[in-house]
């Protein structure tokens, strides 16, 4: 199954937020392949378990947006694209109203 990533807000999940590509979306995915290359330059992401639950706050959003710029550069396929936009999104919703970011292993 791989990495989902859920965005909380006082400890509830978020169930709606729009998505860049048009709808809505509760989750990110699909950028496995790029997350677990062993990329040192990843300096968040980098450090995901890939078997439990990684949290990553607020104050955390800024690098891991610049982590997803990086990831959005080697992107192959279209999902891989979609997951990160929809992640980066997460992350600037995440910054501005102070929640965290949950990646859930598989």
């Amino acid at each position: 199954m791989g990495i989902q990533v859920e965005l909380r807000l006082a400890g509830e999940r978020i169930q709606r937020l729009p998505d860049p590509a048009g709808g809505f979306f509760d989750a990110a995915g699909d950028f496995d392949r790029l997350v677990f290359h062993g990329n040192p330059a990843l300096r968040l992401l980098g450090r995901l378990d890939p078997h439990r639950e990684t949290r990553f706050g607020a104050s955390q959003m800024q690098q891991l947006v610049t982590d997803v710029e990086l990831l959005l550069t080697l992107a192959k396929a279209s999902t891989e694209h979609r997951g990160l936009m929809r992640l980066r999104l997460m992350a600037e919703h995440c910054a501005e109203q102070h929640g965290e970011l949950v990646f859930i292993g598989d």
